[in-house]
Order: structure tokens, then sequence, then C-alpha cells
């Protein structure tokens, strides 16, 4: 995708030599001290390095969705921003940004924002598009009978699918599949699912071995002491794979804004392996809690806002055996540990996500639709935290609502991580990746305003652009801040294909007081883009190589006005 050579960008500047608008965002551009690398200016010498220790000074929004019931579990709709009272660790925290989301909602116009202008900007929306939801089958964890009847309450769930629902299918066996991405209709979700299979889960079997009765003590003994020693390491692996799995979710479902619901039908694992037997002095039995894989997982999760709704594929439980360990398990009966343990992860997981957990009933296609009409009305808080350590450590939030009676759900906070690394092909795919999600990214706020024309008988695109300063990592480097600003353009085309253009560098370089003024107003400035022919979508990408923070804004390109005449 070109978007500007020489020869045309003096054709085009030539025919917006008149515009004050242009000569307003070059100005201004020049009084923040921003370099706009390819509009037509030549980045000087470079500069000596100055002497002086940098220090690093973050700037990172953090969201957090909130949802608020009543005494009778219906959601608190008509909440304001002074309602809510936002901790993070102790410390109380100004709320920058507030905003309702309603997963009935559908397609949301831009309120309030001038003709051909478009933002990912909560306040400047007010409400979100609705949430998603991806409904995770697990044939991992679940045994075969069960799938099939969890498949089955899936199928009646999206028989009665409604309109605002948008739904994704992934399943888990040896690998995590995606079955069909987000949808609202229910026609492709039930034609794929019928095509897919439950699996034969020998996982859940070998970590789950029967005590063998061959009439010899000794022979049971070191058989069963065999047989758990297999049945350890499958748990194991099976513990791995699945947070694996959700950890990919979670880094797949980053960009999207909103509510994130993951909907996960499975029979679980425990939390632990090992604390379950009467006999606590084999030292050839392996003991260990999975408490450090959680973590890594939950970090991914709550950086991406994600909500985790556990359903119990096996329905009712039935009976358990009289021991505590699962050496004394007969056919068919299961431990108590085997019963209960699967239960506490779910609701472990759910509460640290902010989500609920559903089981010991046989109504899973009512649990799934509970838990997406769980968001039907959510809150999103969003603040820019004042303690300014990154050193990668959990941090609890705690959310007060002034409204007696009511029932506050939020996940328990966030990893204060710090900036990360990675090289240029991981960062461009990373930011065209973004372009192919639903909904926008909104970890950096951006609005643009776009005027098409036409020059030298080609389209044009004019964008002015106003990026949230606040979102965007800088450092104080001898008194001056300093960082800088990737961003790309995405061209979708009628028959479905994309052209990407290269990934451009605004380099960011003020003093105190410019500084000061970026945060305040935002970073404006204007880039050209030549029109393909067929161009329906053009998608801006924005991210932060410091903090990993993209944003993202589509523009309808058949929605714009009529071509101004230069």
């Amino acid at each position: 995708m070109q978007v500007l050579d020489n020869k045309d960008r003096i054709n085009v500047l030539m025919a917006w030599s008149q515009s004050r608008a242009v000569q307003s965002a070059l100005a201004l551009a020049g009084v923040l001290g921003l370099t706009l690398l390819g509009l037509g200016q030549t980045p000087g010498p470079p500069q000596p390095q100055q002497e002086a220790p940098t220090v690093r000074v973050t700037t990172r929004l953090v969201q957090l969705n909130v949802i608020v019931t009543d005494r009778r579990g219906n959601p608190a709709a008509d909440l304001k921003r002074e309602d809510f009272i936002l901790l993070d660790e102790k410390e109380q925290q100004s709320i920058e940004v507030f905003a309702v989301e309603t997963s009935r909602s559908g397609e949301v116009a831009e309120e309030g924002l001038p003709p051909n202008t478009f933002s990912n900007h909560l306040d400047q929306k007010g409400t979100q598009p609705g949430s998603v939801t991806v409904i995770l089958l697990d044939g991992l964890n679940t045994r075969f009978e069960d799938q099939s009847y969890a498949r089955t309450q899936i199928v009646k769930f999206l028989r009665q699918i409604e309109p605002h629902d948008r739904v994704a299918l992934y399943t888990l066996g040896r690998d995590l599949r995606i079955l069909h991405d987000f949808t609202t209709d229910a026609e492709p979700l039930l034609r794929t699912l019928a095509r897919d299979r439950a699996r034969v889960a020998s996982e859940v079997e070998a970590s789950e071995p029967i005590s063998s009765d061959t009439g010899n003590q000794q022979l049971d003994e070191f058989i069963d002491r065999a047989n758990q020693t297999i049945a350890d390491f499958t748990m194991v692996r099976r513990v791995e794979r699945t947070l694996s799995a959700i950890e990919a979710i979670a880094n797949h479902l980053q960009v999207i804004p909103g509510r994130k619901n993951l909907v996960w039908v499975s029979s679980a694992f425990p939390l632990h392996i090992g604390f379950d037997t009467l006999q606590i002095d084999d030292p050839q039995r392996e003991r260990r809690t999975f408490s450090r894989e959680i973590d890594r997982t939950m970090r991914a999760v709550n950086n991406a806002n994600l909500a985790i709704y556990p359903v119990d594929a096996r329905g009712l439980v039935g009976a358990f055996g009289p021991g505590g360990s699962a050496q004394s398990r007969r056919p068919g009966f299961a431990t108590f540990h085997q019963i209960r343990g699967p239960i506490d992860t779910m609701q472990t997981l759910a509460e640290r996500t902010g989500g609920r957990a559903f089981y010991n009933t046989n109504d899973i296609s009512g649990s799934v639709r509970r838990a997406i009409d769980d968001s039907r009305v959510t809150y999103v808080l969003g603040f820019y935290p004042t303690h300014n350590n990154w050193n990668g450590k959990f941090r609890r939030l705690r959310v007060k609502v002034n409204r007696p009676g009511t029932r506050v759900r939020y996940r328990e906070g966030y990893f204060a991580l710090p900036e990360n690394t990675i090289d240029e092909n991981q960062a461009t795919d990373l930011m065209q990746a973004a372009a192919w999600n639903p909904l926008d990214a909104t970890g950096i706020g951006v609005t643009v305003t776009a005027t098409p024309f036409e020059s030298s008988g080609k389209s044009w695109l004019r964008l002015e652009a106003r990026v949230d300063g606040r979102a965007i990592v800088v450092r104080n480097n001898g008194g001056r801040w300093q960082g800088e600003i990737h961003f790309l353009y995405i061209q979708k085309l009628g028959d479905g294909t994309v052209t990407a253009s290269p990934v451009k560098v605004m380099s960011i370089d003020l003093t105190p007081a410019r500084y000061e003024r970026l945060r305040e107003q935002g970073m404006p400035f204007t880039r050209l883009v030549e029109l393909l022919p067929d161009a329906e979508m053009l998608m801006f990408v924005v991210r932060d190589p410091t903090s990993g923070t993209l944003g993202t804004v589509r523009i309808p390109l058949k929605k714009l006005t009529p071509p101004a005449t230069p």
C-alpha cells in the first residue's frame, strides 16, 4: 500500500496548501516538539546523548469491568461516575474513564462526534458495542459421555441465541482450536459444531486410576504406586496444557475492548495433587500445587480484562467412595477430592477474574445463558495508577458503590508489569492482528477525522488524528520527555483482501511544559493516504512500543461524506 511518494506528496500538499487546518496541525505539532516522519518534514541530525541518567515515569491506563446488581440480582443500570470509589492497594484513584456497556446495544454510532470523525475513546462514545463471549468446549479434562451431553446442551443454547449475542466456539483437546470466530448468527455455529466430534479424553482416565485387586497385597501396592506416578504426571500435563490454552485465549482477545467472557465448559482439574491421600508419609507420591501456573495465567487473563465463567460439564455429580485418595476408588464411584477439587478450581478462576462458576446442575444451556446475560450492563472504570512502581507484582483493587443493597463483582486486581520488548517483526504482526479483531482496541485512545478528496486523478484521504498522550509511555532523559509511537494503515477491499502500509514512526522529544500540554490535549498529527480502488474500510492502528499498548480505529469509507473540492 502506497502512502506517499515524493511526486504525489508535492501534488497533494499543493492541493491542500490553502487549508488552515493542515497548517494549524503542523504548527501545533511543532510547538509540541513532535517529529512527523514521512510528512514532508526531514528529521534533523541526531542530537548528542545527555549524560544524565534516564528516569522512567510510566503513565498507563488500567481498565476494570464492574458488574453491579441489586438485591434481586437485576443489573443496576443507572449508576454515575460519582457513585463509584476505586482503590488501588487501599489508595483511592481518580476515575479518568467511565463508560457503560450493554450487551444489547448492538453497533453504536459515534454520538456527539462531528461528521467523518471516528473514535475508539470510551468517553466520546459513552458505550461500547456489546460484549463478546468465547464458549470453550474442553475435551482435555472432560469424559466423553459428559462432553456429548454438554454439546447437546450447547446446541440447545445456540438455537435460542439472541441477536445481540456475539459468540465464538473454541475446543480444547490435544490442541486449542477455533471452530468458529465471533458471530451473531447461530446457523454457522451450529453447522460447525455438527461437523466436530467429542474426543475420548484418555488423559482423564489416566489421571484417575482405579485401585488394583489381584489378591496379593504387595503386588496391589506396587501396581497402585506405579499407576499413581503415571496419573500425577498426566495430571500435571493436563493442568499445564489447559492453563496455556486459557492464556492463549486471553492474549488473542486482549486488544478487544469491553466485556470479554470465557465460558469454559469443562470438568476442570484440581488446584493441587498429592494432598488428598491418607498416606502422607509416602515419599514417592508427588505433592504440589498449581498456584504458580495459575498466577501466570491470571496475569494474562487480567491483563486482557477477561472474565471466566466455568460451567461444570459433569452436571449433577454422582456418589463418591469412602476414601480420600484415588487409590480407594472403585468403578461407579469418585472420591470427594475428584468431585470437589475441580469445583474449587472453577470458583477460584471465576472469583479472580470477575466471573461466576456454575456447577451441580444439568441445565448447562441455562448456565451458558446466565453467564452471557451476566454482562447485560457493565461499567468500565479506567484510571492511571499513581504508584509508579511497575515491578511485575500483583496489585489488589477494590471497588465500592455508594448505593445500599448492591452487590459488586470485578476482577481482584492487576499485575504491574514492567515495559516489554519485542522485535520489529513481532510488533508489526501484533498491529496487523489487532485490525482483525471484531472491536477496536482502546489501550490508546484515538480520534480521527477523515476527509476524502481527489488529486492528480487519485483518491486520497486526509487523516487528522489526536492520540491520547496519557496512554503513551515516555522517559525523562536529561530533563526532556522522550518516546515514540508506531502506526500503520490497513485498507480492506470489497473482495475481502487487505493491504497494509509499512509501520511509521513518530518520535517524541518534549520539554516538561510541552509534555504536560500533550497529556492534557492529546497528540495531534496529520497524514495523507492514497486510497486503493474498491477500498471499503481503512483501519488506523497505533502502538506504543514501550508498553505494547494498542489503539485501533475503523473508518468505513463508503459512509464518509462526498469528497471535498480542494
